[in-house]
């Protein structure tokens, strides 16, 4: 019994020797993944129907119209400058011609409803034994009739003005030109014939104004009304700023409504954003005006044009607005007849192709879309609490020929402006083969510190991309199928040290 008292008294004995310690809880670390992003950023989401499309082709286009018209041509100003004085009137029945031109050579008249004007005649040394006379105009009608105009009077020595008002100079269809007024006299007295009964003055000295018209018109001008021709391009992600392009159309389509032929001149001016013009002549491809033909009796005729060169030149400039200046058709009938209406006009509309066929300058393209993504309460915990490394892996598929450089711009609050750091907490670059050299995915893992990595604890974390693409060198084609796209995917990758608690 003393045994085994001896052996439990010295086990006592040595554990009190022995420091007992407090247990200790077991630890590891895990790998915490957070994803930010799975995008794919489209070739086609440039496509905005307006100023950027697509052809028939797929390949993406810039394209713009615009339009511009004349005003309506109104009243024709004729102005024959007559002033004749003493012309014998003879006998009791008379025929004589009165010159009745245009002395520009501008208007030639066959037909013509007379808006407005004024003849001015007077009777002088009138024999007493006339009672009266009267100057039948043989070309001259009365509103709507075919009676001739005919002006009598017994008020001799005195001035007397005949309105034109609502009258109209020769027959309508017809194709000859008057140069003359056929005026017949109409005597009535005792006389015996042939014998001077007056002199006539006769003037037409200001303007007479022509409503419908039919005739020959020589180098007489038209205009455009310029300020409703101007056309504003926008282009989406500053592409006007990464571009130059290589070829370009325009297409010009002229509608007449006027029964003339014309010679259209005129001008298109660019300006791109930074101020810089540029004029180019809209000139055939020979380098002369256009033609334009006349109108028919039932209808417009309408004309296309394109052209190619000198467009080229002006897309160059990646303008923000085009517009057509110095627009003129200039009216010149030769030796055939044409017709008009007050109402009458030309129109012009113009239409703007340049594929993207182009060499490519290093600018950044913003990506408007800005991304929100939240942290679970558990992660940021951890996060904040717990973590040991982290980095942003990155596995990116270029599906377009030029490579291009990517930056990740990430804050804790929204309205990021990647030109302001101080809308930003940092950001991060990635460099993006082009498909040629490598189609699949490329992988990129950037390591992130302590205090890039913090901001993954904020429960709202905002992200916006931006690209710099290659400079080419050289043209390039530019699709927009469903194959043409960048693809992004990217998380957060982080070493917890986990303990239990």
């Amino acid at each position: 019994m003393k045994k085994y008292y001896f052996i439990l008294i010295t086990a006592l004995v040595f554990l009190g020797a022995c420091e007992v310690k407090k247990p200790t809880m077991p630890s590891w670390s895990v790998k915490l993944n957070i994803p930010l992003i799975n995008d794919f950023f489209y070739v086609s989401d440039l496509v905005d129907s307006v100023n950027i499309v697509l052809n028939e082709d797929n390949i993406l286009t810039v394209t713009a119209n615009g339009e511009a018209t004349t005003n309506e041509f109104g009243n024709l100003p004729f102005n024959p400058n007559i002033n004749l004085t003493g012309i014998p009137l003879i006998g009791s029945s008379y025929d004589f011609y009165i010159p009745f031109t245009d002395p520009t050579g501008t208007v030639e008249i066959a037909y013509a409803e007379l808006a407005e004007g004024v003849f001015e005649s007077r009777l002088r040394n009138v024999d007493p034994n006339v009672d009266q006379i009267s100057l039948v105009f043989h070309d001259i009608y009365l509103p709507n009739s075919n009676q001739n105009l005919v002006i009598s009077s017994d008020n001799f020595d005195n001035w007397v003005t005949t309105n034109l008002d609502g009258m109209h100079l020769g027959t309508p269809n017809t194709n000859e030109i008057i140069t003359q007024l056929h005026i017949s006299i109409q005597v009535n007295s005792t006389l015996p014939a042939g014998t001077q009964v007056a002199t006539l003055d006769f003037r037409s000295d200001s303007m007479i104004s022509l409503g419908e018209f039919r005739g020959g018109l020589h180098n007489y001008p038209v205009n455009l009304n310029d300020s409703d021709s101007s056309i504003n391009i926008d282009y989406p992600h500053g592409l006007d700023q990464t571009l130059t392009l290589e070829e370009a159309s325009l297409q010009l389509t002229l509608q007449n409504y006027i029964g003339f032929g014309a010679e259209f001149s005129g001008q298109l001016k660019a300006t791109n954003a930074a101020g810089v013009s540029r004029i180019i002549d809209i000139l055939d491809e020979n380098g002369n005006n256009f033609q334009i033909q006349p109108a028919l009796q039932d209808g417009p005729v309408v004309t296309n044009f394109n052209l190619y060169d000198n467009i080229t030149e002006l897309l160059q400039l990646m303008p923000t607005t085009i517009q057509v200046i110095g627009g003129c058709f200039e009216i010149e009938s030769d030796n055939n007849i044409g017709s008009v209406k007050p109402t009458d006009t030309m129109h012009l509309d113009y239409l703007i192709n340049a594929p993207l066929i182009f060499t490519l300058h290093e600018h950044e393209i913003v990506i408007n879309e800005e991304h929100e993504f939240s942290i679970p309460e558990d992660n940021r915990e951890r996060i904040q609490k717990n973590a040991l490394s982290a980095s942003l892996n990155m596995q990116i598929q270029n599906m377009l020929p030029i490579g291009a450089s990517a930056k990740l711009f990430l804050s804790n609050t929204p309205n990021i402006d990647i030109h302001n750091p101080g809308t930003y907490s940092f950001l991060k670059q990635v460099e993006i083969h082009s498909f040629n050299q490598n189609p699949g995915f490329q992988d990129v893992e950037l390591e992130l510190t302590k205090d890039e990595l913090d901001l993954f604890a904020s429960e709202q974390v905002y992200m916006r991309w931006s690209f710099s693409f290659e400079e080419t060198g050289s043209p390039v084609t530019i699709h927009a199928s469903s194959g043409d796209y960048i693809h992004l995917k990217g998380m957060i990758s982080a070493e917890i040290l986990i303990e239990e608690d």
